[in-house]
């Protein structure tokens, strides 16, 4: 799907990780799946 800024600012990209929301555009694009998936280890 399509970032609608790209920048952080509309939130649009959040996701939730193991150390809180994380915004997709600015911390990612790619998070290990420990810190994505809790079920994961």
């Amino acid at each position: 799907r399509r970032m609608a800024c790209g920048l952080g600012a509309c939130l649009s990209c959040a996701v939730d990780t193991s150390s809180g929301r994380r915004k997709v555009c600015k911390d990612g694009p790619v998070f290990s799946a420990e810190e994505v998936y809790e079920h994961v280890s």
